[in-house]
């Protein structure tokens, strides 16, 4: 799968890499030794997990941002082009770094020796490497241990969730995507842990203790009730969250022990508007005021939706506008969503994995629904202030929706 915008480069500074996935260090490493190693010059924080990396990191942006930080992020996928997943200081990274990094690597010689992923990950490295940076936030692309991510020699780690995905790639249980996620743990370092079920749980407490590392894990070292953060003998009062669900509490904290566990000392006032300012774009992001966009596409985050909806929309009707990709567990999704939809329109989207929507229609079991061939045809003009839409299903459908409207 290519990344938007990012042929233009590889083009240009005539770099080849291949558009497939393939999970191992070995290439990404011998790259970065060419390069000098980038990756070890900066304080990281590195995320994995299944869901809530980029809600933390939205939280872990927004605080570095009120505390007069200077930061670094590498997300993905991209919200519209590969610009917006290497950010400074919460701006995207403009073209004339991109060519920097790209006259560094062709300088290295490395054309042909890394996959697409691997190849900006390296260009993320070189992008932060010249930057005077107080912390780097790195989102793992998927799992961990063999992500092109994991190559720094020292970082906290970050585990928001685990839960099934990926499994072409990751494995089939809960046991063996925690093994994968809890693989970016470094030797004596600390990891920061959302709430996990036991069988999660038990595998990444054998890695950190395999890795000699302490681990600091929500409801147990820290918590918060009643909107107050309590860690050790800190505590911050009065922390609204903008973003909507209570899963966002949890993934607020973690980004805050995750930074104090840094070293850096965090005041409650400056928390407390980072917190009211934090947002991510495609996770029940209101872009009009009865649209909603949310990227869920597998089980914890269709679960996290449905709560949401029923947290916050209680006496609406609920339009849910729908593409799925075909590697996905559609029919769990689509008997969660049933639970508070009230009508879905299911879209054909153009990705190479999407799920035809007729498949979707023909497995929805509401009475209300029908298809959209393709998210041009859409009408998502809202008007009416007793229908909440929310097109969700995956974040490529949210993408592309995204373009057509201009938002």
């Amino acid at each position: 799968m290519e990344i938007t915008n990012f042929k233009q480069y590889k083009e240009k500074w005539q770099i080849e890499s291949e558009t497939i996935i393939k999970p191992g260090l070995e290439s990404i490493q011998t790259a970065l030794t060419k390069l000098s190693n980038p990756q070890d010059k900066h304080r990281t924080i590195h995320l994995a997990g299944t869901n809530g990396k980029g809600s933390t990191i939205a939280f872990l942006s927004a605080i570095a941002k009120e505390h007069g930080l200077s930061y670094g992020s590498f997300t993905s996928p991209s919200i519209i082009d590969v610009h917006d997943q290497i950010q400074l200081n919460g701006n995207n990274v403009t073209s004339d770094q991109m060519d920097r990094a790209f006259q560094k690597i062709q300088k290295a010689d490395l054309s042909g020796m890394l996959t697409e992923f691997e190849l900006l990950t390296a260009v993320a490295f070189l992008v932060f490497e010249h930057q005077e940076l107080d912390v780097v936030f790195v989102e793992a692309g998927m799992g961990g241990r063999f992500d092109s991510t994991n190559v720094m020699k020292q970082s906290i780690a970050v585990i928001p969730s685990i839960s099934i995905d990926h499994t072409n790639f990751l494995g089939e249980t809960v046991e063996e995507i925690s093994w994968h996620k809890a693989g970016i743990l470094k030797d004596n370092s600390q990891l920061v842990v959302g709430h996990l079920k036991e069988k999660a749980r038990q595998v990444v407490m054998e890695e950190a203790k395999k890795k000699n590392s302490s681990v600091l894990a929500y409801e147990r070292e820290f918590f918060v009730q009643e909107n107050t953060y309590t860690y050790d003998n800190k505590q911050f009062k009065k922390l609204y969250p903008r973003m909507l669900g209570n899963h966002q509490l949890s993934n607020m904290s973690l980004a805050i022990t995750a930074l104090i566990a840094s070293g850096f000392e965090l005041e409650e006032s400056k928390l407390q508007q980072a917190v009211k300012n934090a947002s991510l774009r495609g996770r029940m992001e209101q872009v009009q005021e009865y649209l909603y966009f949310d990227g869920a596409h597998n089980q914890a985050s269709i679960d996290a939706l449905v709560e949401t909806v029923k947290q916050h929309f209680q006496h609406k009707r609920i339009h849910f506008i729908v593409g799925i990709l075909k590697d996905k567990d559609y029919l769990y999704m689509l008997r969660k969503l049933e639970e508070v939809g009230s009508s879905f329109e299911f879209v054909d989207f153009d990705h190479e994995r999407a799920l035809p929507a007729s498949v979707l229609y023909e497995s929805s079991l509401m009475e209300n629904k029908c298809v959209t061939k393709g998210s041009g045809e859409l009408n998502i003009e809202t008007i009416d202030e007793n229908i909440i839409t929310i097109v969700t299903g995956s974040l490529y459908l949210i993408s592309e929706i995204r373009e057509k409207i201009g938002k």
